[in-house]
């Protein structure tokens, strides 16, 4: 918008410019007196340089005009466009002052807004993947935050509702714009493991409470990813070929683990702790639901121990059920 003004005064001033070097060759020849141009020509050099110095006011006395033409020139026509190109720069000026004090207002709306948020660090299709499913798991619209350095990307969250922040993830005064001290969990899904180190490393040093999961698109950088504080990282080009793999042999259940990564269709894997109710109960006695896994305390009991494992205060389910 700065460089569009710019531009629209240089042109405004080459064309008060030629207007005025026109009307004195042409209509007032010897309108114009340069004292250091004894040749008595008033050339479109001498008329832009006339008209810059009498816009801004500087006035160094070396033309100036001697005929009434000239002199109602000056008067009833440069000094307008003086006053013309002096409105641009102060609402140029404002609108920079007015652009600051509305981003300070609407960040200082959004911290209030947000509480035990969750923080998306790129909208690439990994990104807009992660929060097409969290949309589809019921998670508040408001409590997302998208943050790429992407415009385009930042204008098609912004269309569909979603908060958006336009930088680079890796900056803590980024982070600080998604209010990610009070942040409950962060996705980090750009294609650059250096870039999600950078983030991770960030994030956990603003907010040490955080989840972070991570992306990692080569399996040599997983450590490194999990160095910078990651809780969980996902390799998607490991699990996608796996899951081709197994599509060669065994479509049935590659369909039903398609359905089971995504809770728009078929079935889902969720978790919780047990209730009071199932207390005592067997895990394949619980209705509606399958259990897979149950998890006490840092022991894993997995499917094929089921049957042996009566429920306690404090289990945890990992089971699947259907999608309503």
């Amino acid at each position: 918008m700065v460089a569009i003004r710019l531009v629209l005064v240089m042109t405004f001033i080459l064309i008060l410019a030629f207007i005025l070097w026109f009307l004195e060759n042409y209509f007032d020849p010897g309108g114009m007196l340069d004292h250091n141009d004894p040749t008595g020509v008033f050339s479109f050099i001498d008329a832009i340089y006339f008209t810059m110095v009498t816009i801004t006011t500087v006035g160094y006395g070396d033309i100036v005009p001697v005929s009434p033409l000239a002199r109602m020139l000056d008067a009833f026509f440069i000094t307008p466009g003086r006053m013309f190109v002096w409105l641009i720069f102060i609402g140029t000026a404002y609108q920079f002052v007015y652009q600051q004090y509305r981003e300070e207002w609407e960040l200082k709306k959004l911290h209030k807004k947000l509480n035990n948020h969750i923080i998306i660090c790129g909208y690439g299709m990994t990104g807009q993947a992660v929060v097409d499913e969290l949309l589809n798991k019921k998670y508040d619209i408001d409590q997302l935050v998208v943050i790429d350095n992407n415009e385009e990307f930042i204008r098609y969250a912004a269309d569909n509702n979603i908060t958006a922040l336009l930088g680079n993830a890796s900056k803590e005064n980024i982070l600080k714009k998604a209010a990610i001290e009070k942040a409950q969990t962060i996705i980090i899904t750009t294609g650059r493991d250096d870039t999600n180190v950078l983030i991770g490393l960030s994030a956990k040093n603003l907010n040490p409470d955080i989840t972070i999961i991570s992306r990692a698109n080569e399996i040599e950088n997983k450590k490194l990813v999990r160095q910078s504080g990651a809780d969980y990282i996902i390799t998607p080009s490991i699990t996608g070929g796996r899951l081709m793999v197994l599509a060669i042999k065994n479509k049935l259940s590659t369909k039903l683990l398609d359905d089971l990564l995504t809770s728009r269709y078929g079935v889902d894997v969720n978790e919780r702790e047990v209730t009071m109710e199932e207390i005592g109960k067997k895990p394949k006695d619980i209705l509606k639901i399958v259990v897979i896994e149950v998890n006490r305390g840092d022991t894993i009991y997995p499917a094929s121990e089921l049957d042996n494992v009566t429920l306690e205060k404090g289990d945890w389910l990992v089971f699947i059920e259907k999608v309503i």
